[in-house]
C-alpha cells in the first residue's frame, strides 16, 4: 500500500479515481474491474492505489435516488489501458457502503465532512 495522502491528492486535483478490465471473473460470470486512485505521469499512470481487482461492476446513482443534479464526470483512457475518471466539479472518490455487495463500487462525490 502507498504513503501516499491519496485523500489530499484528490482534493488538489492530482489524483483520479480509475477503473481497468482484467483477467479475473467473478461468480456471477462477468469480468472484473480493478477499481482504485491514480497519479498521471504525462498520459500513462504514475503510483496507483488498488482498492479491489474484483469489481464486477461500478455505477454512480446520484439523482436518480435523491433529485440531486446529475453526476458530471469525463472519462479518458490513458495510454496503457486505464479508464481514468475525473469531473471539473467535484472531487470524486470510490464508496463501497453497502456491506452485501462486497464486489461493487459506486462514483460518488467526495462529502464535505471529508474536505
Amino acid at each position: 500500500m502507498s504513503n501516499l495522502d491519496w485523500k489530499q491528492l484528490l482534493k488538489d486535483h492530482k489524483a483520479f479515481c480509475y477503473v481497468k478490465p482484467n483477467r479475473h471473473k467473478h461468480d456471477s460470470g462477468w469480468r472484473c474491474f480493478e477499481v482504485g486512485y491514480c497519479t498521471m505521469d504525462d498520459h500513462r499512470i504514475g503510483e496507483k492505489l488498488v482498492l479491489s481487482e474484483y469489481s464486477d461492476h461500478w455505477w454512480h446513482h446520484r439523482g436518480i435516488l435523491d433529485n440531486t443534479p446529475p453526476l458530471e464526470f469525463n472519462v479518458d483512457i490513458t495510454d496503457d489501458g486505464y479508464l481514468r475518471i475525473f469531473s471539473h466539479q467535484d472531487i470524486l472518490t470510490w464508496e463501497n457502503n453497502y456491506q452485501w455487495l462486497v464486489s461493487s463500487f459506486e462514483l460518488e462525490v467526495m462529502k464535505d465532512e471529508n474536505l
